[in-house]
C-alpha cells in the first residue's frame, strides 16, 4: 500500500501541473483530476492506517512513520498545487458552465483536507504558512463562485447549492392530479376520424431487354 501511495502521489503532481499549463482551456476539468487523485490517496491511506493496527509495534512503528511521511508530503502537495492554480484561475475572464458547481465540490473537499492542518502534526511555522494558503484557497474559490451563477435546477423537488441556498425547481413538483377526464356521453365523444382511402396497388416493375443501340 505505501508503494501504491507513493505512485499515486507522484501521479497528482503530474496532473496539477497539466492543469496550470492550461488554466484558461479545460484546466478546472483538469484540476478536478488532481484532486480526485488527491482523495483516492486519502482514502487509501485511511485503510492503510487501519491496517497497521493489526501489526505488531515493532512492525507497524517505521511503517506508521513512512505512511506520515506520505500523508504529510500530499498535503503539501495539495496546498501548494490549488494555491498556484486558483492564483491564475481567478482571472481567467470567460468561466466555462458549470464553474458554480464544481468549485462548490471543490471547496468542500478543500475544507476537509483543511481539516487535517489542525493535526498536531502541523503545528509550528510551516503548518501555519499552510493554513494560511488553505484559507486563502478557499477565498478564491469563493470568489470564482460569485462572479458566475449557478446552473439552473431541471428537477421536480428543491435542491440545495453549494453554499446551502435552496434552488427552486423549473419543473412542476410530482404528485398533482392530473387534468379531469371529458365528460362521458354521445355529445361529448369526439367523431371518429374518416378511414383513409385505400392505398392503390404497386404496379410490378417493367422488365425489358437491353440492346446495344440502347447505350449509344
Amino acid at each position: 500500500m505505501l508503494i501504491r501511495l507513493d505512485e499515486m502521489l507522484r501521479t497528482a503532481g503530474d496532473l496539477a501541473a497539466a492543469a496550470r499549463d492550461r488554466v484558461s482551456v479545460g484546466g478546472l476539468t483538469r484540476y478536478r483530476r488532481f484532486t480526485r487523485k488527491v482523495r483516492d490517496f486519502f482514502a487509501l491511506a485511511a485503510l492503510a492506517d487501519e491496517k497497521l493496527e493489526a501489526l505488531p509495534p515493532d512492525l507497524a512503528a517505521p511503517l506508521a512513520t513512512a505512511l506520515d511521511r506520505l500523508h504529510a508530503r500530499m498535503v503539501l502537495v495539495f496546498v501548494e498545487e490549488s494555491a498556484a492554480f486558483f492564483a491564475i484561475f481567478v482571472r481567467v475572464k470567460h468561466l466555462p458552465i458549470g464553474t458554480h458547481e464544481m468549485c462548490g465540490l471543490e471547496l468542500r473537499g478543500l475544507l476537509a483536507i483543511r481539516g487535517f492542518l489542525d493535526d498536531p502534526r502541523y503545528e509550528g511555522e510551516r503548518g501555519l504558512a499552510l493554513r494560511g494558503k488553505a484559507d486563502r484557497i478557499a477565498e478564491l474559490m469563493r470568489a470564482v463562485m460569485a462572479r458566475i451563477p449557478p446552473l439552473p435546477d431541471f428537477g421536480d423537488l428543491p435542491s440545495v447549492g453549494p453554499k446551502g441556498s435552496v434552488n427552486k425547481p423549473i419543473k412542476a413538483a410530482r404528485g398533482r392530479p392530473a387534468a379531469p377526464p371529458p365528460a362521458a356521453g354521445p355529445a361529448a365523444r369526439p367523431a371518429p376520424p374518416p378511414a383513409a382511402p385505400p392505398a392503390a396497388p404497386e404496379r410490378p416493375p417493367e422488365v425489358r431487354q437491353l440492346t446495344l443501340d440502347d447505350f449509344q
